[in-house]
């Protein structure tokens, strides 16, 4: 099934993580379809000073099980370092899933679609750059999503 992965890392070598981690889910059977630009943002929700993300959106395919994901990108992440000491503390690595077509599930482990995806520049302006015309699960379409957004916390774009 195709789906929509967000990448970011703000501690160390955030595009080598973001490359090692693009790398990994290779390795994990995620075919990577398609990746956006490198979209360097402020931290959101942080509750000390912390350094920019880097964000990139990918579309994915897998062939197993929303939670066979969801272990798969929690290996990747951990292969980079990944610690969660606490709710946003900085990461070299953190994957969400975003969607996945035709899946609805809300568990303790796992909610598809992310809930709050469209909250969040970091998540839907790399999103609209590589799937413009998809509709988002409030029914919105991305675009119209994006294009509410300030563009305050996005300080650069860069490509990979």
């Amino acid at each position: 099934m195709k789906g929509y992965l967000c990448l970011g890392s703000n501690l160390g070598d955030r595009l080598h993580h973001i490359r090692t981690a693009l790398e990994g889910l290779g390795r994990s059977g995620i075919e990577v379809l398609t990746i956006s630009s490198i979209y360097e943002t402020l931290p959101v929700g942080a509750p000390e000073p912390q350094e920019n993300y880097y964000n990139l959106a990918a579309e994915i395919e897998w062939g197993g099980s929303p939670l066979e994901l969801l272990h798969a990108v929690h290996a990747v992440e951990d292969s980079l370092g990944r610690q969660r000491p606490y709710a946003n503390a900085p990461r070299t690595m953190d994957i969400d899933i975003l969607m996945l077509d035709g899946v609805r599930l809300e568990s303790d482990e796992l909610s598809i679609p992310h809930p709050r995806m469209e909250e969040r520049a970091f998540v839907i302006c790399p999103l609209a750059e590589i799937a413009p015309h998809i509709a988002l699960p409030s029914g919105r379409y991305i675009i119209d999503v994006k294009n509410g957004f300030s563009g305050d916390e996005i300080v650069r774009i860069r490509t990979l």
